[in-house]
This record gives structure tokens, C-alpha cells and sequence, in this order.
């Protein structure tokens, strides 16, 4: 009788054990589930990567009934991120949204000390966290394959029969620099098949907003016949948006399809599509993922392409909803995505390089503005 409870008792010690290890990573959805986001260099309307994170996390929680909120940092700082990260802490949020890599830093200051804390990261690149930083198990991190959204904007654009294209990308980040490379190797290879020339304008802003310094900048861009910009870096778009409207001209948004906020703010029509990432799908599918399954991924993550069939579920895209180009069309977009996905086509992810590009091409590469 005493070896049966003795069993009884280790079986149950194990199987408690089992529950509190699983538990410690991932509480149960009937268990206290609340969400909350922190913004990195913008806010919650800046029609980019905070947008799409804040909208993506607001709509999942309310469909499922879970309490959410943001938290603005009041400055740019480490220091700032890090209180905001901390107060959100305090008021009993247990999953936290880290959207842009300025945040790499605080959530290596913070995750470590909090390990019953899930911290999930979108576009935080190994390279934006402190050197040596090992991310523990209670970090998950998602990026994104920016070089292939880029390339299938500056092929888009090139096929469509733009042939004097810019890039303005925001702070020199990796994920900026992906985007422009992956951007000028569309241009490059949609330029080698129609065996015409083109030229490209590229530089950084230095920031993520627009304001007067950039705005002259792009507008002398548009007066030199320089017909499409990609505007690639939170609200940086303002100012490339506002030189398009003045000049008759028309860019490229990114993130997320930013045509319907350009249309209403600027000018009907100029923003012809948008290197898309799925950060608001991405937002929406690891909550669902982490509350109904208790699936956690730690670690860096990398999302790209999964169909060319249905190219709106790629986690990265060009818009179809609200397509505007004439000359190259929802299939020609499809046949292209499905030539990526077989390795037809080879798109880059190097960013210590600028791309290798042919006779039809030249790139003129300025630098920063500031």
C-alpha cells in the first residue's frame, strides 16, 4: 500500500511539473491573457509597421474579449522604450508587442528579468540586439523577407513602364536596406527582359517622418523627371507624397497598402501599390497561435512567400485588392511570385553589398539626406 501511494505520489509530482513547465512558457487560454504593444520610433497612425501591429493586436483582442492597450514611449531613448516597456509590466500585460528595431536594446534589458513575460518582436533583425545577446526563451522574434517585396515593387514598376524610378528609405537600417536592394534588383530584372534603361535615385532620410528638409529634396527629384519614389520608412511617405501631388507624379508606399490614406490625404490615384509585410496577419496568427494551441516560437524568425496562387496570404506582397497598374496585372504578378518561389528568379538578401546590376541599369546612390 505505502509503494502504491509512494507512486501515486511521483506520478503526480511529474505530471505537475510537466503542467508548470509548459505553464511557464505559455500560460492556458482560460488563464489571465493580456496584450499590450509597445511603439518604436512612430505612433499608431503612422500607416506603417506600428499601424499594422497596433490594428492587427486591437482586432484579434477584441474579437476574442482580451484586455489590450499601447504604450508610446515620451521620447526616443533606450531608456524611454524601457519605462514604457516596465509600466506595461506593471499593469499586468503578460504578452508584450514590440514592433520596429528600435526596440532590439530594451527588450534585451527587460525579457531576461521577466522570463513569465512573452515578448514578441516584429522587425527586430539579430543585429539590433546588444552584440553577444543570447534572446531567451521567452522572446520570439518575426521578420520579414523585405528583399522580395522590394524586387516585386521595382518590377511591378518597370513592367507598368516607369523607367526614371527613386528610393527614399528611412533610418539605414537592415530592413531598410533590404527593402531598397531588393528594390533595385526588381528594377534590373523587369529593365534586363524588356532590354530597355533605366535610372534610379537612392538615399536615406535619416528618419522615420516626413518634414520641409526632405520634402525639397524628393521634390527636386520629381522636377528632374523622376516619375515613381518608393517611400520606405514609417512616415516618411508625407513628404514624398505631398511632392507627388505637386508635381504630378506617383510613388510607392510600403508596409501596408497605404493608397487609401494617400489617396484621402494627398491625392487620388499617385500611390500606385505597396511593398507589403503581413505584420498586421503576423499579429493575428501568433496570438491565435499562442491562446488556442499555446504554440510559442522562440528565436528569430524569417517570413516570405507561401503561395502564388493566392499571393494575399504571402507575409510579403504587393496589395490586389486595389490594383492600379494597367500594364502588369494581377496574373503577370502571380507568374512572377510563382518564378520566386521555384528559383527562376534569385532575389538577394546580402546587405553588405549593393546589388549587382546590368548595362540597362544605373543607380545613382546619395547617401543620407540627413
Amino acid at each position: 500500500m505505502k509503494k502504491i501511494l509512494i507512486s501515486l505520489l511521483v506520478t503526480a509530482t511529474v505530471f505537475l511539473t510537466a503542467v508548470f513547465t509548459i505553464g511557464s512558457l505559455s500560460k492556458h487560454k482560460d488563464e489571465a491573457f493580456q496584450v499590450a504593444m509597445v511603439t518604436d520610433f512612430s505612433d499608431v497612425n503612422d500607416a506603417s509597421f506600428n499601424q499594422a501591429c497596433y490594428e492587427g493586436a486591437k482586432e484579434w483582442c477584441n474579437e476574442n474579449g482580451i484586455r489590450f492597450n499601447y504604450y508610446k514611449p515620451s521620447g526616443l531613448s533606450d531608456a524611454e522604450r524601457i519605462k514604457s516597456i516596465k509600466l506595461a509590466i506593471d499593469r499586468g500585460y503578460d504578452v508584450i508587442l514590440c514592433p520596429g528595431f528600435g526596440l532590439g536594446a530594451p527588450i534585451a534589458e527587460v525579457a531576461p528579468k521577466h522570463p513569465e513575460v512573452k515578448f514578441i518582436g516584429l522587425d527586430i533583425s539579430e543585429f539590433d540586439f546588444p552584440e553577444g545577446f543570447v534572446l531567451p526563451d521567452n522572446v520570439t522574434v518575426y521578420n520579414y523577407h523585405e528583399e522580395i517585396a522590394g524586387f516585386l515593387a521595382g518590377y511591378a514598376a518597370v513592367k507598368d513602364g516607369y523607367r526614371k524610378l527613386g528610393y527614399l528609405g528611412g533610418m539605414e537600417g537592415s530592413q531598410v536596406i533590404r527593402f531598397g536592394y531588393g528594390y533595385v534588383q526588381g528594377i534590373d530584372s523587369a529593365a534586363k527582359e524588356l532590354e530597355t534603361n533605366v535610372e534610379v535615385e537612392y538615399v536615406y532620410g535619416g528618419q522615420f517622418f516626413g518634414d520641409s528638409e526632405i520634402f525639397k529634396y524628393i521634390d527636386n527629384w520629381y522636377k528632374q523627371n523622376t516619375e515613381i519614389v518608393f517611400a520606405c520608412g514609417g512616415s516618411i511617405y508625407t513628404s514624398v507624397a505631398l511632392a507627388a501631388k505637386e508635381n504630378g507624379r506617383y510613388m510607392i508606399g510600403v508596409d501596408s497598402d497605404q493608397a487609401p490614406i494617400i489617396d484621402r490625404d494627398y491625392k487620388e490615384g499617385i500611390c500606385i501599390t505597396s511593398a507589403m509585410k503581413g505584420i498586421k496577419q503576423t499579429v493575428i496568427d501568433k496570438l491565435e497561435a499562442l491562446y488556442r494551441q499555446q504554440i510559442w516560437e522562440k528565436g528569430i524568425n524569417y517570413l516570405g512567400l507561401v503561395s502564388s496562387e493566392h499571393p494575399e496570404h504571402n507575409y510579403v506582397q504587393l496589395p490586389i485588392d486595389n490594383w492600379r497598374m494597367p500594364n502588369f496585372t494581377i496574373d503577370d504578378y502571380k507568374t512572377l511570385v510563382k518564378q520566386i518561389m521555384d528559383g527562376e528568379k534569385v532575389v538577394s538578401a546580402d546587405i553588405s553589398n549593393e546589388p549587382t546590376v546590368s548595362i540597362y541599369t544605373k543607380v545613382a546612390y546619395n547617401g543620407s539626406i540627413k
